[in-house]
């Protein structure tokens, strides 16, 4: 078996079973109201499409 056979068997492997995961986010980097990704503004995360945000007090 050559390297090119070996690597071409890994990767159908990795296609057949299993998955890329990507890390999980947290689910205060989302808006409740309109789920868009909440924006970093100081100290607080604004949603720049419908205008929620959270306070850095909102956190504790």
């Amino acid at each position: 078996m050559s390297s090119v056979d070996a690597t071409q068997g890994e990767s159908a492997e990795i296609e057949a079973g299993e998955q890329c995961r990507l890390p999980a986010e947290h689910h205060q980097v989302w808006c409740p109201n309109c789920s868009s990704r909440l924006e970093d503004s100081r100290c607080k995360l604004v949603c720049r499409t419908c205008g929620y945000f959270l306070s850095c007090a909102d956190f504790y």
